[in-house]
């Protein structure tokens, strides 16, 4: 065994003097009194060769010590040096028996209290859970317990995920080798304390950064720059309208971005997107021009109107007058959709503002402007009712363009508010083209002008002071409505019934009474007729008196009550 020993030795190579073997250098190291030398003490061998079964180190004693091949967890190198303890100085071979197990374990047990001193973490493998949290066996050699709160920032909410990986903690207390408690979160805050520390160290505003979307959230997205999360709010995305962020960004995509402020003392960061692009309103004259027609897209409806992207980050306002030339839009999503693609007109643009205005209608042609050629006045128009008004019709003469049909336009002889209830929406109608106002977009229709005015020949028929015969239509307390034409109505007045006070018309005739009466007024503008029996008795009370005088029957008396008789017996 001893030639294997020296063959061994031979065939180490170390960079040693000239004319030195390995032995030599290593004893001229470790030269010292053999009193030094005794049990239980540690102390630094090189390994000069090794068995199946046993490993020998020369520790510069008189022979060389021996130690179980089972004690190292790697193949021994030869040369190499390591740390062991003397256990016996000679055994019944007289060989010096040695321990690199127990010189470890006292060495790493000494390094382990020291980490606690200096609050320098430790490396621990996870081998088990138990009640609370886990096992952990430090530096391989020592039982550790590590409280679940402990192992890591955040909840953990798969324990056994964490059984067999190694990790670095920290001692949070230590009373000998079967009392150790460790932390690893508190080495992750120290970590991340440290790394967060660098960062405002080494980075300023302005700076692209490399990051991952840890998260995102309806103002933004949170992005993890590995030693701190920034804040890349909605309106640093794009230069456009970004209503939801998670269709711009995915969670878990790398995204690079620009620093646009940091705090230190709040640990705060603000990062842009958009910014590492031009803005677009810098070059929008380059692209635009008043009056331009542009394709876009549709992004959202509001009750005043449509915005309109033209590219991404230029989004123009599609007020709701804008949308057509005739029809009253109430609502964008009348017309419109959002994703749609629309062609548009630019109207106009502020750039300091970064506003557009655009109009839909103006790539269309305008049916107003031929409108007076279409439909001329005096031309006969079929139409329906539209909507019906307190003051009118409104007659729909095309798709999208509405005529106004006054009451006062609708009959000759009847009152214009009567009307109203007369028709309704869908009714056709044929009128006729009374005026065009093309700047204020109005048409002003009449359906009597179609018929020949009955008011005109009436003045004719019945002129002032006539005596016109009608049948009584209704009573009331003022007075009583005679018919004296077709579709036209006198008024005698309660004053106007008899040359004698009347206290209640109803008192006098009913409806269905013929009653003649005076003509005392037409007033075709205000369709009205007044009339008096009053008037008409006065006259005839005049010529019967004549007549009975011209005959000389002087003693015979006609009474007033015998004429109002004699009327309402027609003789």
């Amino acid at each position: 065994m001893e030639n294997d020993t020296l063959e061994t030795r031979d065939a180490v190579k170390t960079e040693i003097p000239a004319g030195e073997t390995v032995e030599e250098q290593f004893n001229m190291e470790q030269i010292q009194d053999l009193s030094s030398f005794e049990e239980g003490k540690i102390i630094e061998g090189m390994i000069v060769a090794s068995t199946p079964d046993s490993v020998f180190v020369d520790i510069g004693y008189k022979s060389e010590g021996e130690i179980p091949k089972a004690e190292f967890k790697q193949e021994p190198v030869q040369g190499e040096k390591i740390h062991v303890m003397i256990m016996r100085m000679e055994n019944r071979e007289g060989r010096l028996v040695l321990s690199k197990q127990k010189a470890d374990d006292i060495l790493k047990w000494g390094e382990v209290r020291q980490s606690f001193t200096d609050n320098i973490p430790v490396e621990g493998r996870i081998v088990e859970t138990v009640k609370g949290g886990y096992r952990v066996m430090v530096e391989g050699s020592f039982p550790a317990f590590l409280p679940g709160s402990q192992a890591a920032m955040r909840r953990v909410m798969e324990p056994k995920d964490f059984v067999g990986k190694t990790m670095l903690f920290k001692i949070d207390k230590i009373e000998g080798k079967s009392n150790i408690v460790l932390s690893h979160r508190k080495y992750l805050e120290e970590l991340r304390e440290r790394k967060i520390n660098e960062f405002f160290s080494t980075r300023k505003v302005g700076d692209t950064i490399d990051g991952v979307v840890k998260d995102i959230v309806s103002y933004g997205a949170f992005v993890d720059l590995g030693s701190i999360d920034g804040l890349l709010h909605t309106n640093d995305i794009s230069w456009g309208r970004v209503q939801d962020p998670r269709k711009h960004l995915d969670k878990g995509e790398e995204i690079q971005c620009k620093i646009l402020s940091m705090d230190d003392e709040s640990r705060k960061v603000s990062l842009g997107l958009k910014q590492l692009v031009p803005d677009p309103w810098e070059s929008f004259e380059d692209r635009y021009e008043k009056g331009g027609r542009n394709r876009g897209t549709v992004t959202k409806l509001t009750n005043f109107g449509a915005f309109v992207e033209l590219e991404e980050g230029i989004e123009g306002l599609l007020h709701v007058s804008e949308l057509s030339w005739t029809k009253r839009i109430n609502h964008p999503k009348e017309v419109l959709k959002e994703g749609e693609s629309v062609e548009v007109m630019i109207l106009d643009y502020n750039l300091e503002k970064k506003t557009v205005s655009l109009g839909l209608k103006q790539v269309l042609a305008n049916p107003w402007d031929d409108i007076d050629t279409r439909y001329p006045v005096g031309s006969r128009v079929k139409t329906k009712v539209a909507r019906v008004t307190k003051f009118g019709l409104f007659l729909e003469i095309e798709e999208g363009i509405d005529g106004l049909l006054h009451f006062d336009d609708i009959s000759w002889t009847k009152q214009g508010k009567s009307m109203g209830d007369k028709y309704k929406k869908g009714d056709s109608l044929e009128i006729s083209v009374l005026s065009i106002d093309k700047e204020n977009r109005r048409i002003s229709l009449g359906l009597k002008q179609l018929q020949e005015n009955p008011w005109k020949s009436l003045k004719e028929k019945h002129p002032r002071g006539s005596v016109v015969s009608g049948t009584v239509t209704s009573i009331v307390d003022f007075g009583v409505f005679v018919q004296v034409d077709e579709d036209i109505e006198g008024l005698i007045h309660i004053s106007q019934l008899s040359t004698e006070r009347v206290e209640d018309p109803h008192d006098f005739c009913k409806v269905g009474d013929e009653l003649k009466a005076v003509v005392l007024d037409i007033d075709e503008k205000k369709k009205k007729v007044t009339l008096s029996v009053k008037e008409h008795l006065t006259h005839l009370e005049q010529k019967e008196i004549t007549k009975y005088l011209e005959k000389g029957d002087s003693n015979k008396s006609v009474t007033l009550g015998d004429l109002i008789d004699m009327e309402k017996l027609g003789k």
